[in-house]
């Protein structure tokens, strides 16, 4: 049975991918990341990134809080250090952060011939970054404007990763779709916070963070279904996925692809449990992934 997704011209030998920010830059658990549909790397920006001050992280079983702030090589360590050491068959996706276009553009013209990246996502959602991805994603004319100025400067796959804090995530989608985007990720982390009662202060060493996990799963499964419906470009679900159910769930719900994230960081070969639970799954159905893609049927 093969579990195989096209995305346009697109190949991907399942629809499993590992979300930016979870794997690093892929020099590590090769044979997990060789074995997965796509790869996203951790967000480069232009200039290196010491990321937020510590604690970065809080969790509990159903939530993960993280302010990690775009810790990152930068460009031009990326492309001339990390790139060439990055060894895998599973197709990579660099995720780009910039604050403003002139980041986009710089991030975009210097890594697009590299044959070795096979498409890139725009993080145009990170919510920890006082200047960062929130202010974009938040603005269906500013995400149009980033994703055109991508669009403009490569002929590889664009992913929009949008955000859904603060702003209607139908319209920014809509704003994307029309700029170029091949497709659209949803959803970044929902903002959060949390409070050390003792210290009457946040936990946070940054303030503020990310929530991901299995709690924001069920939001995330209503904007994958809602936007899938009015949105003519495939969505790539990101949000508390666990299992095998939860990805079958997400592609039901209309996604074509669905990302591992806060899962990684518990256990780095999840995605090989998962994998297998998919194929168990389709084999007994006798059908695809395809087959299964926004089938969701109405009460």
């Amino acid at each position: 049975m093969s579990l195989e997704v096209f995305l346009g011209k697109a190949r991907f030998r399942n629809p499993l991918v590992l979300a930016s920010g979870t794997f690093g830059y892929g020099l590590t658990h090769t044979h997990v990341i060789d074995r997965m549909g796509a790869f996203v790397t951790k967000g480069i920006t232009v200039q290196e990134c010491v990321g937020n001050p510590q604690p970065r992280i809080w969790d509990s079983r159903e939530t993960v809080i993280n302010s990690v702030g775009l810790e990152n090589v930068g460009l031009k360590r990326f492309k001339e250090e990390t790139l060439p050491l990055i060894d895998i068959s599973t197709p990579l996706y660099v995720n780009l952060a910039g604050v403003d276009l002139d980041d986009f553009r710089i991030l975009i013209e210097s890594l697009s011939d590299e044959e070795k990246i096979a498409g890139f996502e725009l993080n145009l959602s990170c919510p920890n970054v006082k200047e960062g991805g929130a202010a974009l994603g938040q603005s269906a004319d500013r995400v149009g404007k980033v994703t055109s100025l991508a669009r403009s400067l490569t002929t590889k796959p664009l992913w929009a990763k949008l955000t859904s804090n603060f702003c209607d995530v139908r319209e920014t989608s809509k704003a994307a779709a029309d700029a170029g985007a091949d497709a659209l990720v949803l959803i970044n982390t929902l903002n959060a916070l949390v409070i050390d009662i003792k210290g009457r202060k946040p936990f946070l060493g940054a303030g503020s963070g990310g929530l991901s996990g299995p709690a924001i799963k069920p939001y995330v499964l209503y904007i994958v279904k809602e936007v899938s419906r009015q949105i003519n470009i495939p969505v790539i679900a990101s949000g508390g996925v666990t299992s095998g159910t939860d990805v079958i769930e997400y592609l039901l719900a209309g996604a074509s692809l669905v990302q591992l994230g806060s899962i990684n960081l518990v256990d780095p070969e999840a995605g090989l449990r998962i994998l297998e639970e998919l194929k168990r799954y389709f084999e007994q159905e006798g059908i695809s992934p395809a087959g299964i893609i926004g089938r969701l049927e109405e009460r």
